[in-house]
């Protein structure tokens, strides 16, 4: 399989456009097996349903083989499946909140599947709401399944959708005056943009959420005051980490219009962490062993892969990766240093 086939065949779903002449031709030539091996990428990579949009993009005389078409269908099914369930409890639990005086906001997978063609093809895993500090609590109360996890964080379950209560709106170690009003778009794409970061400093990124971010500024680019953005990516000490995003944005992905137009610098540092580590570095070489420890060994594994990413993130994030470095390292030591009173 090759890189530039797939990724032709995601932009071609994701933008619902026929493949360039020199795809088509590579498209042609293309093995069972090399089929097989996208359909294998585009798991990883959670990016199945642009894949399926792909498919009605194809001139009749290109036809993938029988099962990885019927494959193919079988999982994007199960994903619009799954997003009609998800956008069930979703409308049913903000509603509850909202009713109670509360003001929760959708944020991260669930509300960026909107800015899609086809919303429901998105993959999504669960929901992420935002509640002001002095609701969350509240809102963790009204919730019919809840739990805490290790780091403190508020989590709940409504019809076997997972639930992730956030009191910040941003993934960022930033003072709040440095930082754009939540519902702007200016908010909305910073947003996107941190979260992609945490997770690349850390356990790694897939190309779901770098499609994410590109259709996000497909519809609220026009809208942007790219001057203003730009300061906030200086405020925020995210200026090197969002010219590398949408390096590979425009490069990769063809996003037009971008903020960094004749700034551009090589992607190949965050095509690195998206290939060799899929879906939220789900697929990375040591992601096994860090699911089937414990909780303390978790965390371990955690610290030990953002240190062996600490070159990546010093160059992008300094700011950021410092910020988060004292953080793991607090949990940690908070984790390995607990006495029980006698």
């Amino acid at each position: 399989m090759t890189t530039a086939l797939f990724l032709a065949l995601v932009r071609s779903g994701l933008y619902e456009r026929p493949l360039a002449a020199d795809a088509l031709s590579s498209a042609s030539k293309t093995t069972s097996e090399e089929w097989q091996a996208i359909l294998d990428v585009a798991r990883r990579q959670a990016v199945l349903g642009l894949l399926y949009q792909a498919l009605f993009q194809l001139p009749p005389e290109i036809k993938p083989p029988e099962r990885f078409v019927t494959e193919l269908m079988s999982d994007t099914l199960r994903t619009v499946r799954r997003n009609y369930e998800i956008s069930s409890v979703t409308d049913s639990l903000t509603n509850r909140l909202q009713s109670a005086g509360l003001s929760p906001i959708v944020m991260k997978g669930t509300s960026v599947a909107s800015f899609y063609l086809h919303p429901e093809f998105r993959i999504c895993g669960d929901i992420d709401l935002y509640l002001p500090p002095d609701e969350i609590h509240r809102a963790h109360a009204m919730l019919e399944e809840r739990s805490t996890s290790p780091d403190g964080s508020l989590l709940g379950r409504m019809k076997g959708i997972d639930i992730d209560l956030h009191d910040r709106y941003f993934d960022l170690h930033c003072a709040a005056h440095k930082l754009p009003a939540i519902g702007t778009s200016e908010a909305t794409l910073l947003m996107l943009s941190a979260h992609i970061l945490k997770h690349a400093i850390g356990p790694g990124v897939g190309l779901r959420q770098l499609c994410d971010m590109a259709m996000a500024w497909k519809v609220l680019g026009s809208n942007i005051d790219i001057p203003a953005l730009k300061q906030v990516f200086h405020r925020t000490g995210t200026w090197r980490w969002n010219q590398l995003l949408f390096s590979y944005l425009a490069e990769k992905l063809e996003v037009s219009g971008h903020p960094f137009i004749g700034e551009q610098v090589s992607p190949k540092p965050l095509e690195k962490i998206i290939l060799e580590g899929g879906n939220f570095g789900h697929y990375a070489s040591s992601r096994g062993t860090a699911l089937s420890a414990n909780s303390r060994q978790r965390k371990l594994n955690t610290l030990k892969r953002f240190l062996r990413r600490l070159p990546f993130s010093l160059h992008y994030a300094p700011k950021e990766t410092l910020a988060t470095m004292g953080s793991l390292l607090r949990g940690n030591l908070r984790n390995t240093f607990s006495f029980t009173k006698p």
